[in-house]
C-alpha cells in the first residue's frame, strides 16, 4: 500500500482510500488503466510524464486513447478530492502532460528509512538526560553538605576530646 497524508493506494486491489468528512475512511475501487496511469505518475514524480508515454504505456496507442486519458485523469483528482486548482495533486503541464504533486510525501519510503538515525537520536536523548542527572544530583548533594563552618581552636578541640576520655582512677 502507498500512503500519502490524504488518500492511501492499494495498486494490488485497485483501490483508493479517503477520507470522508466525518473522518471515515471511504474506499473506492478504480478501473485498473486508471490505476495503471496513477501508479506511473507517482513512481515518476516528481517529474513531468508526457501524455504519448501515458498512452503508450497504458492503453497500447488505442484509437480512442487521448480521451480516455483525459477521463482518467478527471476521475482521479474527482477520487482524490484534488480540488484546489492551485495546489494540484495531479497537476497538467499545459502540451506536454501530467506531474504528480511533489508536495505529497510518501508515507509508507517514510517508514523504511534507516534504524540507525532514530537510534542515533534515542542515544543522544540518552547522554542529556544522564548529564542532567548528574548536575541535579551534584548541585543538591553540595547544596546538603553545605553545613554553616565554624572555626575551631585547637584548644576548644583539646578541652571536648580530654572531657569525653574516661578517667582513669
Amino acid at each position: 500500500m502507498t500512503e500519502f497524508e490524504t488518500f492511501k493506494v492499494r495498486f494490488d486491489t485497485n483501490e483508493i482510500i479517503t477520507m470522508s468528512e466525518k473522518n471515515t475512511p471511504i474506499k473506492t475501487k478504480v478501473e485498473p488503466r486508471i490505476m495503471h496511469v496513477l501508479q506511473i505518475l507517482i513512481k515518476q514524480s516528481p517529474n513531468v510524464v508526457l501524455r504519448d508515454q501515458l498512452i503508450d504505456e497504458v492503453w497500447n496507442n488505442y484509437g480512442g486513447a487521448d480521451d480516455a486519458l483525459n477521463q482518467a485523469i478527471s476521475h482521479l483528482r474527482k477520487t482524490l478530492h484534488d480540488t484546489d486548482k492551485d495546489n494540484r495533486i495531479i497537476e497538467t503541464v499545459i502540451k506536454k502532460g501530467y506531474r504528480f504533486s511533489s508536495n505529497l510525501q510518501d508515507k509508507s519510503q517514510l517508514k523504511n528509512k534507516p534504524i540507525f538515525v532514530k537510534k542515533r537520536n534515542i542515544g543522544l536523548l540518552i547522554f542529556v538526560t544522564i548529564v542532567l542527572a548528574g548536575a541535579v544530583y551534584i548541585y543538591f548533594a553540595s547544596k546538603e553538605n553545605k553545613a554553616p563552618f565554624v572555626p575551631v581552636s585547637q584548644e576548644e578541640t583539646i578541652k571536648e576530646s580530654s572531657a569525653s576520655a574516661p578517667k582513669s582512677d
